[in-house]
C-alpha cells in the first residue's frame, strides 16, 4: 500500500525577482496546479534539440498526464521551480526525491531557447537547492548528455564539489549542496556581474522615451525632456503624448507618439512623468514594448501601488528607479534625464541619493563648485534600485574613483557593508547619512566607510581622494607666510589628532623661495597643507606662483586653505578649500581611510574544535530545557545555564564548571570534587555581573570557609536565592564578550572590559561580522582600556591572542546561528596564559532570514503561507481557488531501456 499522497503546499518564501547576467529581470516561484497553459505554451518555444537535451529523446507534445505531473507537486518530495518574465513562462527546473535514499533528489531543467545564455540555469540551480534544502535534501543528482556543454558548465562552475560518472553518452553529475566558501563566493560574483549590467544599462541607454511629456513648458514632463535635450544625448529622445500626437503636434518640436508601443524600437530608458492613476497602465506597455528600465518621477505617495509598480517592472524584465526619483545623469553620455536643469561636467566621482531634493542639491553643489560626475542617480523612494546596485557598478567603472552616497536607510545593510567594504579597498566610498549614531559611525569605518554630517564634507572629501594620492601617515606641514593662519590650521590639525609643523615664510618671499620650501617640507611629511591669506596691502601671487611651481615635484597630497582668494586655473589638480578647517576636516577623514586601507584585510581563519553536524547544534538550540521566555511570550527565550555551557562547547569555548548547591552540605561537597580554592556565589539575575553588590564570596581554601560563606551569603540573600560553586580562576583582568543580532547590521561581536566603570563610561567596541583574525586584534585594541591587557605601567602582558580566538569562536557562532539573538560571556578573565569563561547567557528568538545569504534575490517575499492555503501577497502570482492534492508518491524508477541509466527523461 502506497503512502497517503499528502497535500500541495505553497512556500511563498521561496519566490525572487532576479537579476540576470544581462542585467534583465525575472521572476522565480514555485510552480503551480494553474500553469498548465502557460506550460503548454512554454513547450511551442523549444526547440527538438532543447527538449532532445533534456529528455534524451525527441518529444512532439505534453500529454494531459505530463501536465498534471509537472505541475501539481507537493515541494516536500517533488518540487518545481518556474522563472517568469511578464506573463510567460520561460524557464522550469524540478527536483525529485531519489529512490537511493533520504536526503538525495534528481534535478532537471528547461530554458526556452531565446532566454538561455542569460544566466537561468545557474540561477534556478541556486534557488532549487535552497528549496530542497528546506526539505531535508542533500545532495543532487544530474543526468546530462555529453555534448549539453552548457548545461555541465553550469553545475561544474557553481562552486559546489562535483562528482562525474560517464554512461552511455551521458555523465551523471553528484553533489552536496549545501552552501561552500567557493559556492557562495561564485553566487556574489554572479550577482556583482549581474547588477553592475543592469545599472549600466541605465545609465548608457541608446534610445529614450519620455511618457507624459507635456507641452506645457511647466510641466515635468516638458522639463525632462528639455533636459535631455540640453544635455547633448546622441541617441534618439521620444515624447509619448497621446493627446499631442491625436493632434499631430510636436513637443519641444519633436514628434509625439501616442504610445509606447507606437515608438520605433528598441527603447532602453523610459523616463514616466505621468499622473499617479496612469503609472500602472504606462508600466505595463512600457513592459510589453520590451523596455529595459524606467525611471519613475512621479510621486505616488503610495506604498502599495509603488509594490505593485515595482512588481510589475521587475516582471516584465525592467529596473526600477523611483517611484519620486529626481532622474538620473550620465555627463559622459550627455544623459540629462532629470528633474535638474543643469548637468556638471563629465568628471571621476559617482553620486547616489535617497532623497529626491536631496539629489537636487547633490547636483547643484557640483555644478556650483564645479565638480565633474561620472553618474548620478536619485533613488527617491528606493522601490527598486538602491545603493547596493550603485556600488556593484561603480566598483567595476573605470571612470568612477570615488563615490558619494546619500543615504537615509541601509535597506540590506549587512550586504551594503560586505559590498563598502570590498569597494572600498579599491575607491573610497563616502557617506552622508541621516541620523548616524556612534555605532553607526563605528561600523562604517570597519567597512571602510568614509561618514560626514554635511553634503559640503562630502565634496570636500571626494575632492581630495580623486585629485590627490593617498597620505602615508598622520605628518602634516602646515606652509604660508601668514603667521596667524599658519598657526590656527596647525591647532586645527593637532586637535584632529595630526601631527602637525608649522613652515612660516617671509611675506615678500619670491616665488622660487616659497617653491623650495614646499618641496623640502614634503620631504618630512605625509601631506601639506598650504595657507593663503588675501591681504589689504599684499598679494597671494608669490606664494600661489611657488606652489604652482613646486607641486610637480610633490609626492604626497597637497591642499590649499584659501582665504579670499580664488585657486587659478595652474592649480586646477589642488583641491582648495574655503577655511583651515575645512581643509583640515578633509583630511583626517581621508587619513583615517588610508590607515584603513593599509591595514591587512586579513581571513577567516579555520577553527579547531567547531561543531561538523549541524544537527548537534541544533539538538542544542531546541532542547525543552529552554528557560522562561524574555520580555514577550514567545518573542525570545534564554537559553539554561546547561544548555548554554553546552552550545558553547560545540565552538570550542569552554564555561568553567559551576554546580548548583542547595545546601552547605552540598556547596562542600561541590567544592572537594573541584577542588580549592573555590567561590561561592549567587545566580540570582541582580547579582548576575554585578561584583560591587556582593553576591558571591572568593577565594576560599577549604570546607570551614564554604561553610562560613554559605552562611553569610544566605543571611544576604535569604533563603530562596540560587546558589554555585565554582573554582577559582587565574589572577586577571576581567572582560565582557558578547554577539547580538543588530536591526540594521546584522550580526555583531562587541567586547569591553567588565564592570559597571566599562558600561558607563560606554567604553565597548564593536565589529560586523564576518571576523577576520585582523578585525580580532583591532576589536581589543579599540577600547580605551585596552593597556590594561598590554603591559599598563609596566605590569606583565596578557594572553590578548587567547582572547583574540574566542572573539572569533563567539563571531563563527553568532554568524552560523540567526537563533541566538544575544550572547553574553560576562566575566572572562584574561591571564597572562590563557583565559577562563566564569558565566554565559544565551537569548535565542525567532530566526529571521539574513538578507544577505541564500540565493540571490532582490526581493524578499512576506512569511510563508500555510500549508495548502492559496499564495497570496505577490501582485504578479497567480492564486487559483484551491490547490488541488498533489501527484502520486514518487514511483520506483528504473532504467531507462534507451541509455541503460537513470537519466533526466524520468523526471517529469
Amino acid at each position: 500500500m502506497s503512502d497517503p499522497v499528502p497535500p500541495v503546499v505553497y512556500p511563498a518564501e521561496w519566490e525572487a525577482d532576479v537579476i540576470l547576467t544581462d542585467g534583465g529581470t525575472a521572476h522565480i516561484r514555485p510552480i503551480l496546479p494553474s500553469d498548465g497553459p502557460l506550460l503548454r505554451a512554454f513547450w511551442t518555444r523549444l526547440s527538438p534539440q532543447t527538449i532532445y537535451y533534456r529528455y534524451f529523446a525527441a518529444r512532439r507534445s505534453l500529454t494531459d498526464e505530463d501536465i498534471h505531473r509537472m505541475t501539481v507537486v507537493d515541494q516536500r518530495r517533488r518540487g518545481a521551480l518556474v522563472a517568469m518574465i511578464g506573463d510567460d513562462l520561460v524557464a522550469l527546473a524540478h527536483w525529485e526525491g531519489a529512490a537511493s535514499g533520504p536526503g538525495e533528489a534528481e534535478i532537471a531543467f528547461l530554458v526556452q531557447d531565446d532566454q538561455q545564455g542569460r544566466g537561468f540555469g545557474s540561477i534556478l540551480l541556486e534557488h532549487l537547492a535552497a528549496a530542497a534544502r528546506d526539505r531535508g535534501v542533500r545532495r543532487f543528482d544530474a543526468d546530462v548528455l555529453s555534448e549539453n556543454r552548457q548545461m555541465i558548465r553550469v553545475f561544474i562552475e557553481a562552486g559546489y564539489t562535483v562528482a562525474r560518472t560517464f554512461d552511455y553518452g551521458a555523465v551523471r553529475l553528484s553533489f552536496e549542496i549545501a552552501p561552500t566558501e567557493r559556492s557562495v563566493d561564485v553566487m556574489r560574483a554572479r550577482e556583482h556581474r549581474a547588477e553592475a549590467a543592469s545599472i549600466r544599462r541605465l545609465l548608457h541607454p541608446r534610445a529614450i522615451a519620455v511618457l507624459g511629456a507635456g507641452r506645457s513648458t511647466g510641466s515635468v514632463g516638458n522639463a525632462v525632456l528639455r533636459h535631455l535635450l540640453a544635455g547633448g544625448f546622441d541617441g534618439p529622445v521620444y515624447p509619448v503624448n497621446p493627446a499631442a500626437a491625436a493632434a499631430g503636434t510636436s513637443v519641444a518640436s519633436i514628434r509625439a507618439f501616442a504610445s509606447i508601443a507606437d515608438v520605433p524600437r528598441p527603447v532602453d530608458l523610459a523616463v514616466v512623468c505621468v499622473p499617479p492613476g496612469a503609472v500602472p497602465g504606462v508600466v505595463a506597455a512600457c513592459g510589453l514594448a520590451g523596455v529595459w528600465g524606467i525611471v519613475v518621477i512621479t510621486d505616488q505617495r503610495d506604498d502599495a501601488a509603488d509594490e505593485m509598480l515595482v512588481a510589475e517592472a521587475r516582471a516584465d524584465g525592467m529596473r526600477v528607479v523611483g517611484p519620486a526619483s529626481m532622474g538620473v545623469q550620465n555627463p559622459r553620455a550627455g544623459l540629462n534625464a532629470s528633474m535638474v536643469p543643469w548637468m556638471p561636467p563629465a568628471g571621476r566621482i559617482g553620486c547616489y541619493a535617497q532623497s529626491g531634493p536631496f539629489g537636487g542639491a547633490i547636483i547643484e553643489t557640483a555644478a556650483a563648485r564645479g565638480v565633474g560626475l561620472s553618474g548620478f542617480v536619485s533613488a527617491g523612494d528606493r522601490g527598486d534600485v538602491s545603493g547596493n546596485d550603485l556600488l556593484q557598478y561603480w566598483e567595476e567603472d573605470d571612470a568612477t574613483s570615488a563615490v558619494i552616497m546619500h543615504l537615509e536607510t541601509f535597506g540590506n545593510p549587512r550586504k551594503f557593508v560586505r559590498l563598502a567594504r570590498r569597494v572600498g579597498r579599491r575607491k573610497p566610498v563616502v557617506t552622508v547619512y541621516s541620523g548616524r549614531s556612534v555605532l553607526d559611525d563605528a561600523l562604517l569605518r570597519q567597512a571602510g566607510v568614509i561618514g560626514v554630517d554635511r553634503l559640503s564634507q562630502a565634496f570636500d572629501v571626494a575632492l581630495l581622494v580623486t585629485s590627490q594620492p593617498l597620505p602615508a601617515g598622520r605628518r602634516v606641514c602646515v606652509v604660508g607666510d601668514s603667521r596667524a593662519l599658519v598657526r590656527l590650521t596647525a591647532r586645527a590639525a593637532g586637535a584632529a589628532g595630526l601631527h602637525a609643523e608649522e613652515v612660516l615664510l617671509p611675506a615678500d618671499g619670491d616665488p622660487a623661495m616659497f617653491a623650495a620650501a614646499l618641496v623640502d617640507a614634503a620631504g618630512r611629511a605625509d601631506a601639506l597643507i598650504v595657507a593663503v591669506v588675501q591681504l589689504p596691502v599684499a598679494s597671494p601671487t608669490s606664494a600661489l606662483d611657488g606652489l604652482a611651481r613646486a607641486v610637480g615635484r610633490i609626492e604626497v597630497p597637497v591642499l590649499a586653505a584659501m582665504r579670499g582668494v580664488a585657486l587659478p586655473e595652474s592649480l586646477t589638480g589642488v583641491p582648495a578649500y574655503p577655511s583651515p578647517e575645512a581643509a583640515v576636516a578633509a583630511l583626517r577623514r581621508v587619513v583615517g581611510y588610508a590607515e584603513w586601507r593599509s591595514r591587512p584585510g586579513g581571513v577567516v581563519p579555520t577553527l579547531p574544535g567547531l561543531p561538523t553536524r549541524a544537527e548537534d547544534v541544533r539538538a542544542v538550540l531546541t532542547a525543552p530545557e529552554v528557560a522562561a521566555p524574555v520580555g514577550e511570550p514567545g518573542a525570545s527565550r534564554r537559553l539554561s545555564d546547561e544548555r548554554a555551557t553546552a552550545l558553547l562547547a560545540l565552538y570550542g569555548i569552554t564555561v568553567l564548571a559551576a554546580p548548583v548547591v542547595t545546601s552547605a552540605t552540598e556547596a562542600v561537597a561541590a567544592a572537594d570534587a573541584l577542588g580549592y580554592p573555590v567561590v561561592l556565589k549567587s545566580l540570582a539575575q541582580p547579582y548576575r555581573h554585578r561584583p560591587d553588590l556582593r553576591g558571591q564570596r572568593l577565594d576560599l581554601a577549604d570546607a570551614a570557609a564554604v561553610r562560613g560563606a554559605w552562611e553569610s551569603l544566605r543571611a544576604q540573600l535569604g533563603p530562596g536565592s540560587p546558589l554555585a560553586v565554582q573554582p577559582m580562576a587565574p589572577a586577571g583582568v576581567p572582560v565582557v564578550v558578547g554577539s547580538e543580532e543588530h536591526p540594521r547590521y546584522g550580526p555583531l561581536v562587541s567586547f569591553g572590559l567588565s564592570g559597571p566603570a566599562t558600561n558607563l563610561l560606554g567604553d565597548r567596541a564593536h565589529h560586523i561580522l564576518p571576523l577576520t583574525d585582523v578585525d580580532a586584534a583591532e576589536l581589543v585594541r579599540t577600547v580605551r582600556a585596552a593597556p590594561l591587557l598590554l603591559g599598563y605601567r609596566g605590569a606583565q602582558p596578557l594572553d590578548v591572542a587567547a582572547l583574540e580566538d574566542l572573539l572569533l569562536r563567539v563571531g563563527r557562532l553568532a554568524d552560523d546561528l540567526p537563533d541566538v539573538v544575544s550572547l553574553t560571556l560576562d566575566p572572562v578573565v584574561v591571564s597572562t596564559v590563557g583565559l577562563t569563561v566564569l558565566s554565559s547567557e544565551i537569548v535565542i528568538g525567532p530566526s529571521v532570514p539574513r538578507a544577505d545569504v541564500g540565493p540571490r534575490r532582490f526581493w524578499t517575499p512576506a512569511l510563508p503561507v500555510e500549508d495548502g492555503a492559496a499564495p497570496t501577497g505577490n501582485p504578479r502570482r497567480p492564486a487559483p481557488e484551491a490547490l488541488p492534492p498533489a501527484a502520486g508518491p514518487a514511483p520506483t524508477w528504473g532504467g531507462s531501456a534507451q541509455h541503460g541509466h537513470t537519466g533526466h527523461n524520468r523526471l517529469p
